[in-house]
């Protein structure tokens, strides 16, 4: 094979662009080539690792491996190659394969990165050892990539709180202009979107069910197996409409934050599917979906707002934020079991399945959950515990009594300084505005307080039943002996929020009201000698029954 090369510029980018024109493979040649692959790759990797395999001569050559490529970052240049693998979802196996797929990787990624990605080289071997560059029989190409700053990725800039909502905007606006003029999904493949759809939910489902036990709780499972099962039998010809109203489009395919830059020279987005253009052709609130799922598993769910707005305003699609639940469930599935195949049952999988779990609750919202009990009942663990699965912002009466005052409370005695029934009624007071405030935004409210008096308990039903919303307790309840001991140990730690007390306690304990108020069918009793985990799950299981039931009578 004969190969030569030529430099040229792309249109509004200063860089140079390496390209290759090559002449056809000799069909015995490559066959003779494809026996030999694996042993071959593993001599090339060798010589890559070797500052000397590049003419650029670097001070050092760092080697990352995936699953389906070698990369090779030598000073301000990266070299890809692709393994020669085969999969159920990709074929590497031939030097023809990967030579097609990695010139496809190069024209796909210049759409939105074109200053990174530079061009595809020849790799051969002669009496002197392996070349980069011109061969007369090339053995492997490499995907040549400008390096990207490690400071500028967005998982870095979000990790140390350098994200700003402007940042999101600016990325809204490349990502809306990019689908704006992606190519749209032909008739003919409109026709079979939906069934396209539900079998990746249905294979997807099949992998994350082998992590049952491990990475994800059978309960779990089963509400997103639900919650996706439903969804898909209810939207049908909605999805199917879809594909033919043109929302269907060639994408990223992989769009979450590990490939996005804010580099200098502007944002570069990287690493697209170049595989299978069945996992690119996508709705586009798929693809926004998982940025938006990635950016709040890690942290950044207010982010994820200012970038979705500004997304909305440029892109006019009113229908994107109902399918944004399933996509996000959808996509949070892949990610946590692409975690949980690399890592086990590794935090970053668990954090994934939780993202999922949390959009089967979508399709009850709006709702108002209260978790209330005695100091040292462990609502306030609950609370946290819930709030974190369902994903509600959790309002705290301790966080909201400091925020009135100011002040701590440790050793005021009861009814004194910040705990006196004037700023206990202050603090009750901003509790209810806030999920009134909530309830008319459309969102959850769950909050967190002793409710020991009836008429808390009576104006928080009030609010919900004028936003006609429905309103559940859940109450903690535990021993003297349990009480007394926690917190003895709470007292002893000194980032607790909570300023209960042993004395508070008894003086709570005979003031409370009972919850006669509220039946069984809104109030559910809980004991604090079960686990964290089983007073979770048995919240989980009472309030999805509940909140079934409602939606079913209203459906």
């Amino acid at each position: 094979m004969e190969a030569r090369s030529f430099v040229s510029r792309r249109p509004g980018c200063g860089c140079k662009v390496i390209q290759w024109e090559f002449e056809p493979v000799d069909a015995k040649q490559q066959t003779h080539v494809e026996e030999q692959e694996p042993n071959r790759q593993g001599e090339l990797i060798s010589a890559m690792l070797k500052p000397g395999f590049y003419p650029n001569r670097p001070a050092e050559v760092t080697h990352k491996e995936t699953h389906i490529s070698h990369l090779f970052f030598a000073d301000d240049l990266v070299y890809k190659i692709k393994k020669a693998v085969r999969f159920s979802f990709l074929d590497y196996s031939t030097l023809a394969k990967r030579r097609c797929y990695i010139n496809e990787e190069l024209t796909l990624n210049r759409r939105l990165a074109p200053s990174v990605y530079l061009g595809v080289v020849p790799i051969g071997r002669d009496v002197s050892g392996w070349r980069l560059g011109a061969s007369e029989n090339p053995l492997e190409f490499a995907l040549m990539m400008r390096r990207l700053p490690d400071s500028r990725m967005l998982p870095v800039l979000l990790e140390w709180a350098q994200v700003t909502p402007e940042m999101m905007r600016s990325l809204a606006q490349v990502l809306a202009e990019f689908h704006a003029n992606a190519q749209q999904l032909y008739p003919a493949g409109a026709a079979t979107h939906f069934d396209t759809v539900a079998q990746q939910w249905r294979d997807n489902l099949e992998d994350v069910e082998q992590l049952i036990g491990d990475a994800i709780d059978l309960e779990s499972f089963a509400a997103i197996k639900a919650f996706g099962d439903n969804f898909l039998d209810q939207n049908r010809g909605f999805i199917s409409r879809r594909a033919f109203d043109g929302w269907v489009r060639d994408g990223h395919g992989d769009l979450h934050c590990e490939h996005v830059c804010f580099a200098p020279e502007g944002i570069q987005i990287f690493d697209c599917i170049e595989f299978d253009p069945q996992l690119r052709l996508c709705d586009l609130a798929s693809e926004i979906g998982f940025l938006l799922m990635d950016l709040e598993a890690r942290g950044g769910a207010p982010l994820g707002e200012a970038l979705l707005a500004r997304y909305r305003d440029l892109i006019d699609d009113s229908s994107l934020t109902v399918l944004l639940p399933f996509y996000k469930c959808y996509r949070a599935l892949i990610r946590g079991k692409v975690e949980a195949l690399r890592d086990g049952a590794s935090a970053a999988a668990a954090r994934y399945f939780t993202i999922a779990g949390r959009q089967t609750w979508s399709p009850y919202k709006p709702f108002v959950f209260i978790v209330c009990g005695l100091t040292g009942s462990g609502k306030s663990t609950l609370a946290r515990e819930l709030s974190e699965r369902i994903g509600i912002d959790l309002i705290n009466s301790d966080v909201v009594r400091k925020g009135l005052t100011g002040k701590s409370g440790r050793g005021v005695p009861f009814n004194q300084g910040i705990y006196s029934s004037e700023i206990t009624e202050k603090t009750y007071g901003k509790m209810f505005d806030d999920t009134d405030r909530r309830l008319s935004q459309g969102q959850n409210a769950m909050l967190d307080a002793t409710f020991a008096q009836r008429r808390y308990r009576e104006k928080l039903v009030a609010i919900a039943a004028r936003h006609h919303v429905p309103v559940y307790f859940l109450h903690c309840v535990a021993s003297d002996g349990l009480t007394q001991t926690r917190l003895r140990e709470r007292a002893m730690n000194e980032n607790e929020v909570s300023d209960g007390r042993w004395e508070i306690y008894l003086q709570q304990k005979s003031m409370q009201e009972p919850l006669d108020d509220c039946s069984s069918e809104i109030c559910l009793e809980l004991s604090a000698d079960r686990s964290i985990e089983d007073l979770r799950r048995l919240s989980e299981r009472f309030l999805r029954g509940r909140l079934s039931t409602r939606v079913g009578n209203n459906g």
